[in-house]
């Protein structure tokens, strides 16, 4: 009910119930509002009553002053428990919330090919796929464009929050939820802006595949030609629902800044990086592990892979361990077949499907 989702999103922002009667929920707000003592929002229990409509029409006034939410967004966050995304654009250009039709028209489609692809990588978790895969339809399907805001200008899509995008299948690992696909926008944005455009990072082999589950290819494209194309200096994306509000600022963004996402993407391409099932086999040359019986123990092995030489890391649990122990001794070939991301030159398993040594 309407009344348990303003709870939700009121505790979730730091407010806390002060008081529980029959017919309210008090509520006292955050310290750093700096309110007076006596400031309370009183939340019905009940909304059969004639007047609960009212205190939610007064509550969605005081949340929207203290949010920055218009009536539009809290219908969306509270009455559909959706997920709000704004994206607000601030240059010289679009001081006055006006913006061109071309540019418009390149912001609409750069925020769904983003949308898209977004959701193409959780539903495959593959750096360089390129597929849109069928589910993604629904996904995009129940995304809606809200009424637009001045204050520069600012696009509004209602994102799905609690649907089922992908139900599991007889070889898939897991079910897919839309909610899953707007935390992976909200981390990847994140994710380019930090260690990207205000950072400076190398994509080396570990890097990619320490990272792997915050890049893809296509992705990042879209994302570097929405920038470009629009034109865009300065771009804020903030994120509402019931449980967070999380904006992502991103100011000043340059050509030299973009280069650099131009750059990554082309060492992702070069260093041939994939994530899939692999079948490695070859001779062991590492063993670590603090407590053998424990579940941190992990063997490195060499291999080749299409004529190529291969290091391939994989933690064992401790039944595995000690089938590599004595391979080790024995100076036997391990083969291991599982999930694993890969370089030219370097695997790392993250998922194990089978492990056999050879005499």
């Amino acid at each position: 009910m309407i009344n348990d989702n303003i709870i939700s999103f009121l505790v979730n922002r730091e407010w806390e119930v002060s008081k529980v009667n029959n017919a309210f929920i008090e509520l006292n707000p955050p310290a750093y509002f700096k309110l007076p003592d006596n400031f309370k929002i009183y939340v019905p229990r009940s909304m059969d009553k004639s007047d609960s409509k009212n205190f939610i029409n007064n509550i969605f006034e005081i949340i929207g002053e203290f949010y920055s939410l218009t009536r539009d967004d809290l219908n969306a966050v509270l009455q559909t428990e959706s997920t709000v995304l704004k994206v607000r654009i601030h240059d010289e250009k679009t001081k006055d919330g006006k913006i061109s039709l071309n540019r418009f028209e390149e912001v609409v489609d750069s925020i769904r090919a983003i949308l898209r692809d977004t959701a193409s990588f959780v539903i495959d978790q593959n750096v360089t796929s390129t597929r849109v895969p069928e589910e993604v339809s629904r996904y995009l399907n129940l995304c809606n464009f809200l009424q637009t805001e001045k204050g520069s200008f600012v696009a509004k899509i209602q994102l799905p929050s609690k649907e089922l995008i992908k139900e599991s299948e007889l070889f898939d690992r897991n079910e897919v939820y839309s909610e899953q696909i707007n935390k992976k926008l909200m981390e990847i944005l994140n994710f380019i802006n930090s260690n990207i455009l205000e950072g400076e990072v190398y994509a080396s082999e570990e890097y990619l595949i320490e990272n792997e589950s915050r890049i893809n290819i296509k992705l990042f494209k879209d994302i570097e030609s929405f920038i470009d194309k629009a034109n865009l200096k300065n771009i804020d994306f903030t994120f509402h629902n019931i449980q967070y509000s999380n904006i992502l600022t991103n100011e000043n963004i340059t050509k030299q800044k973009l280069h650099k996402l131009t750059q990554f993407v082309e060492q992702i391409e070069a260093y041939s990086f994939e994530v899939g099932e692999f079948t490695f086999s070859g001779k062991i040359v590492g063993l670590h592990s603090k407590d053998p019986d424990g579940l941190k123990n992990s063997v490195t092995y060499t291999a080749l892979h299409q004529q190529m030489a291969i290091t391939v890391t994989a933690n064992l649990d401790s039944e595995l361990y000690k089938l590599a122990i004595e391979a080790h001794k024995l100076k036997q070939t391990i083969t291991i077949t599982g999930i694993a991301k890969k370089t030219k030159s370097k695997a790392r398993f993250i998922e194990i499907l089978g492990l056999k040594v050879e005499e």
